[in-house]
């Protein structure tokens, strides 16, 4: 049984790796292709805008979530669930679906369909974090850190509540154009913070908190 565990464990992340390229590959697929076929994207207007805005956002979120999954493979070892090897696919339909949705009539399923990626995202980081901790080789790194509490993804609670309001708000009003546009530009913000914050974490993956913190003090 010990040896099963610890094969499950060593192949976890070559595992789940796998299964997001190829996911992320169909989707970085499917964005080009949407980016040919949408004539309005060339045309100019508010339309091409909203358009080009909500590409930005999903690149942006596509990479977020890739670099998220290769920093956490690089940082801990854990016992796999299955809900580790679900929730890639899930996050998966949910960004063809988004992708699939572009554009200014949809755009207020589009964000509602963006706050289901960020709340899947985020349990599957919390369910991950929370097997991680129980393994004692990942001590290095959870011996200094206290366990999550509801605090640490208000953050992310807030957001998910912006994307909710804005989606409706946008399909009441019934999709107004300056609307529109802070919406999606207070969200590539709000992604560009979430890289800044993956960015610290990245120290993690190589070196000890303690180095790290020193790392980001210089």
């Amino acid at each position: 049984m010990k040896n099963n565990v610890e094969r499950a464990k060593d192949l976890l992340p070559s595992i789940i790796l796998t299964i997001l390229s190829m996911i992320q590959a169909l989707a970085l697929e499917l964005y080009w292709s949407r980016i040919e076929d949408s004539t309005f994207l060339w045309e100019g207007g508010a339309a091409a805008v909203i358009g080009w805005l909500q590409l930005a956002v999903m690149l942006q979120g596509m990479l977020l979530i890739w670099i998220f999954y290769v920093s956490f493979v690089l940082r801990f070892t854990w016992l796999p669930s299955v809900e580790d090897t679900l929730i890639p696919f899930l996050i998966g339909l949910l960004e063809f679906a988004l992708i699939d949705l572009m554009g200014a009539d949809t755009l207020w399923l589009w964000f509602l369909l963006l706050a289901a990626v960020m709340s899947v995202a985020t349990y599957g980081s919390h369910l991950t974090m929370r097997q991680a901790r129980q393994d004692p080789d990942n001590n290095y790194f959870f011996d200094k850190v206290e366990p999550a509490t509801w605090r640490d993804y208000l953050a992310t609670m807030i957001l998910v509540v912006c994307f909710c309001l804005f989606g409706l708000a946008l399909r009441l009003l019934d999709n107004p154009f300056t609307l529109s546009i802070v919406a999606l530009l207070i969200t590539m913000a709000a992604m560009s913070y979430r890289m800044l914050q993956v960015r610290h974490y990245w120290m993690h993956s190589m070196v000890s908190p303690d180095n790290a913190a020193e790392d980001k003090g210089e």
